[in-house]
C-alpha cells in the first residue's frame, strides 16, 4: 500500500452515513479513482452537492466494487469527525488539505525543522533547532538555534548558536557561531567562533579565529590564525603565522610563516620557517638557567664520508662524521665552515691497513704539522676540530684507540 496524489480525479457517490462510500465512475472531464490504485491511499474531500455537507480527510481506494474508505478524517462539518451523509449526490474527489501543505516564501523561516533526507534552498532562517540529513544553503544562513546534521553544505556565510555536524561540512562563506562541533572534516574560507571547537576529523580553510579553545585532530589553516584560547590537536599545518596563547599539538606541525605564543608543547617534530623566542629555552627544565638548558643528554648524529682519492666534507652535514680508508687520501678543506663548530672525525684504516691522510689548506695543526695516522690494519684514530673562522679549523689527532 502506497500513499498516491494524482490531478483531477473526481467522481460521484449516493452512499449514506459515515462508512465507506461506493463511487459511481468518473466525472467527464476527470479520472476514476482507480487512478490511484487499489489499495493505495489519497487525500479525498467528499462535498453533498444540494447540503451542507462535507468532509476532507485520507482515504483508502480499492477496486473491487469501487469503494473509498475514509480512513482517517482530517476536517468536516461534523466538528472535524466523520459526517453522517444524507441522502444525495455527493462529489467524491482527491485534494490538497492545508495543513499537510508545505509552502516556502523567498527566503523560508522555519520554527522546529526535521527532515530526514536532504533540505536545499536559497536562504533560510530557523528559529529553532534544526535536525537534518543533508543541508545545502546557497544564501546566508540564520540559525537562532542548533543544526544537527550529517553534512552541510553552506556557499555563503553562517550565523549559529551551536552547530553540529556528523559528516563532511563545507562553507564557501564564513561561519561564525559560539560553539561548533564538528565530527569529520571541515572546509570554509572563514571560520570565527567564539566559543568552544571540537572538530574529529579535519579542518581546512583560508583563516580562521577562535575566541576560545580549539580540540582538533588535524588542523590546516592556509591564511593568518588566531586562537584566544588554547589550541589541542593530533597535528596541525599552517600556511601563515599563528597567534597563540596556548598551542599544543602531538602530532607533526607544519607553520609556514612565524609562530608567536604564551607557550608552546610538541609531542611530536615541528616544522617551522622562523622560530622566535625571546627567553632561554629548555627542554625537560622547567625554568632554564641558560639561552639553551637541557636535562638529559644531547647526540649529534655521526655522517659517513664518501671514500675516495680526495674526499670532500661538508660541515653543513652534521658535527662528528666517519671515513673509512681504502687507499691513501686527501681530506678536502670543510665546505660551510661557520666559526664556533666543534666536532670529531673518525678515521678508520681498512683490513689491509698503511694507508695515509694529506689535508686541504685549511686545516690547521699544532706546530703546523700534519699528524701522521695509525697504520695498524682496522685501527681507529680520532680527528678533534673546531672552527676559528671560515677558512680555518683547528684540528689535533688521537692514535691508536684499536
Amino acid at each position: 500500500m502506497a500513499f498516491v496524489i494524482k490531478d483531477r480525479v473526481k467522481e460521484t457517490t449516493t452512499t449514506t452515513g459515515n462508512g465507506t462510500v461506493t463511487l459511481l465512475g468518473a466525472v467527464s472531464g476527470f479520472e476514476a479513482f482507480s487512478a490511484i490504485g487499489n489499495t493505495n491511499t489519497t487525500y479525498y474531500a467528499i462535498v453533498h452537492q444540494s447540503a451542507d455537507e462535507w468532509e476532507v480527510g485520507i482515504g483508502t481506494y480499492t477496486a473491487s466494487g469501487t469503494t473509498l474508505a475514509r480512513t482517517t478524517v482530517l476536517s468536516s462539518t461534523n466538528s472535524d469527525a466523520a459526517v453522517v451523509f444524507s441522502a444525495g449526490t455527493k462529489d467524491v474527489f482527491v485534494t490538497y488539505p492545508a495543513d499537510k501543505a508545505v509552502y516556502v516564501s523567498a527566503s523560508p523561516a522555519f520554527i522546529d525543522v526535521s527532515v530526514g533526507g536532504t533540505l536545499t534552498g536559497v536562504s533560510a532562517a530557523f528559529t529553532d533547532h534544526v535536525s537534518v540529513g543533508s543541508l545545502a544553503v546557497v544564501g546566508a544562513t540564520s540559525i537562532s538555534g542548533a543544526l544537527s546534521g550529517v553534512s552541510a553544505t553552506f556557499s555563503n556565510h553562517v550565523s549559529a548558536n551551536t552547530l553540529a555536524v556528523v559528516g563532511a561540512t563545507s562553507i564557501g562563506g564564513a561561519l561564525s557561531g559560539v560553539s561548533a562541533t564538528f565530527s569529520n572534516h571541515v572546509s570554509a574560507n572563514t571560520l570565527g567562533i567564539v566559543g568552544i571547537t571540537s572538530i574529529g576529523g579535519s579542518l581546512v580553510g583560508t583563516s580562521a579565529t577562535f575566541s576560545n579553545h580549539v580540540s582538533a585532530n588535524t588542523l590546516g589553516v592556509v591564511g593568518i590564525t588566531s586562537i584566544g584560547g588554547g589550541l589541542v590537536g593530533v597535528s596541525a599545518a599552517f600556511s601563515n603565522h599563528v597567534s597563540a596563547n596556548t598551542l599544543a599539538v602531538v602530532g607533526i606541525t607544519s607553520i609556514g610563516g612565524s609562530l608567536v605564543g604564551t607557550s608552546a608543547t610538541f609531542g611530536d617534530h615541528v616544522s617551522v620557517s622562523s622560530l622566535g623566542v625571546t627567553g632561554n629555552i629548555g627542554v625537560g627544565v622547567a625554568a632554564p638557567l641558560a639561552q639553551v638548558h637541557i636535562a638529559q643528554n644531547a647526540i649529534a648524529d655521526i655522517v659517513s664520508l664518501t671514500d675516495g682519492t680526495s674526499v670532500s666534507i661538508s660541515f653543513q652535514n652534521g658535527q662528528n662524521f666517519s671515513l673509512t680508508l681504502a687507499g691513501n687520501r686527501t681530506l678536502e678543506s670543510p665546505n660551510h665552515a661557520v666559526p664556533g663548530q666543534v666536532g670529531s672525525i673518525f678515521l678508520v684504516q681498512d683490513a689491509t691497513g698503511g694507508r695515509t691522510l694529506s689535508y686541504g689548506a685549511n686545516w690547521e695543526f699544532p706546530a703546523a704539522s700534519a699528524p701522521t695516522l695509525s697504520t695498524s690494519a682496522a685501527a681507529v684514530d680520532r680527528l678533534d676540530y673546531i672552527v676559528r673562522t671560515s677558512t680555518a679549523v683547528q684540528s689535533i689527532l688521537s692514535k691508536e684507540y684499536s
